[in-house]
């Protein structure tokens, strides 16, 4: 049984084979919530707003149709609205209770210092079930991840990865420690509806631009910032933010916040 849920969404493409020179970046976040306060608390909260502004809860937060004000977005043009949705929207995510582990790979870094590159989804998600591990460490609490559905045969890939980690563990936490705090990795198609994956959704792409040095004065990442796994003195490099590879660490780092 679990007490959390992590929900998992990236930004970018996971290939190595093509690098967008305008967007080199896979990102994956995860979205840690306390299980009966999503369930009681944080899902009227998402409904919400989705009630204020289309009367219904059958919509989908996805990030690139928001900033693009696409399809039942296109509300969005009328600048009035679009102002107090995104108000409204900043305020929902400051004030939902939530941790953010999240990684992210500067794929144009990752393909010159390796000359076989691992793929960034598989090395993400074993950094983030790495610093998951840290952060439920001593706890009983146990967490179920649960990420938004692609195909079959990536979802296979993915979760074989999953299965590695959870069976034969790495380098810096053990099988038995993994299993301590993680369940099962599950994925929920984007029809679906899950609130938990449309705020990682949300979370994400902000994350991608600090990976590619673009966050700066941008108001979604900064919305965010206090949301990621720290240190007691809120320094979260490391934590909940893992930069790779190092050279891109150092350069994102360095920058001021």
């Amino acid at each position: 049984m679990h007490t959390h849920l992590v929900f998992l969404d990236e930004s970018g493409d996971h290939s190595m084979q093509h690098i967008d020179i305008q967007f080199p970046v896979f990102a994956l976040a995860g979205i840690i919530f306390e299980s009966n306060y999503y369930y009681n608390v944080a899902n009227p909260i998402i409904d919400g707003l989705k009630y204020k502004y289309w009367g219904h809860r059958n919509i989908i937060f996805h990030s690139v149709d928001i900033r693009k004000q696409k399809d039942v977005f296109s509300i969005l043009r009328q600048k009035e609205v679009r102002e107090s949705f995104l108000d409204d929207m900043t305020g929902m995510m400051n004030a939902l209770d939530y941790k953010i582990i999240a990684s992210g790979i500067h794929k144009a870094d990752h393909m010159r210092q390796y000359t076989t590159p691992e793929n960034p989804y598989n090395l993400t998600l074993e950094f983030i079930m790495e610093r998951l591990f840290f952060y439920f460490k001593g706890s009983p609490s146990k967490c179920l991840l649960i990420a938004e559905s692609r195909d079959d045969a990536d979802n296979r890939r993915l979760y074989q990865v999953f299965s590695r980690l959870m069976r034969n563990g790495n380098g810096n936490v053990s099988a038995a420690e993994f299993q301590a705090n993680i369940t099962d990795l599950k994925f929920i198609p984007k029809v679906n509806n899950e609130n938990g994956n449309q705020i990682s959704d949300l979370a994400v792409y902000p994350i991608a631009r600090k990976i590619i040095s673009r966050a700066r004065g941008y108001e979604p990442y900064h919305s965010i910032k206090t949301k990621f796994y720290s240190r007691l003195n809120g320094d979260f490099w490391g934590y909940g933010l893992k930069a790779f590879p190092g050279q891109t660490y150092v350069r994102i780092k360095a920058e001021a916040d």
